[in-house]
């Protein structure tokens, strides 16, 4: 099993390296470069499918996207530049499930993994992996819902937040009975 995992990521790397840099810079062995705003969501989807991936040869329920966790990652990942370090509270010491609701996510987050590097997102997701915490988050079977954010710098320096959600029915409002 763990065969076909590595198998998939490192298929998933190679297309990585295909797409998204417009130019490039070298860290260790790992391209990196700008990350073109044309094609951007390839970025979350090409995430979305590694980490179903993973998931299904485990037996785990595929994750969704969430534009709410999406947008919780992103501006976290802006906070996260904005103080120099990644970690889970934001500067006005907000928790991820603070953020997660304020961007409009109803449910429980379940994990919320961070890093910053100049390395693409497929080599972040590997990085994850080879943690047991954020594996076990991403791996979490009661998790249902995906939110993955970047931002990067000038300088190519990437601040990169995986958020993994588990989403409530939506409440339905009652009837006014007469």
């Amino acid at each position: 099993m763990f065969r076909l995992s590595a198998i998939l990521v490192s298929l998933m790397l190679i297309l990585a390296a295909c797409t998204e840099v417009v130019t490039g810079t070298y860290e260790g062995n790992a391209r990196s470069g700008i990350i073109s705003n044309f094609g951007s969501g390839g970025i979350r989807l090409r995430h979305l499918d590694a980490l179903n991936a993973l998931r299904v040869e485990r037996g785990i329920q595929p994750l969704q996207l969430s534009a709410a966790l999406n947008a919780a990652a992103d501006t976290h990942a802006r906070d996260m530049k904005a103080q120099q370090r990644a970690w889970n509270f934001g500067s006005d010491r907000t928790s991820p499930q603070d953020r997660a609701v304020r961007a409009g996510f109803y449910g429980i987050v379940r994990g919320e993994n961070v890093a910053e590097t100049f390395k693409s997102e497929l080599l972040v997701l590997q990085t994850w992996l080879d943690d047991p915490a954020s594996r076990a988050s991403i791996l979490d079977p009661e998790a249902t819902h995906l939110g993955y954010g970047w931002y990067q710098e000038t300088n190519g320096k990437i601040w990169w937040v995986q958020v993994l959600g588990q989403a409530f029915p939506e409440p339905v409002a009652m009837a006014e009975s007469k």
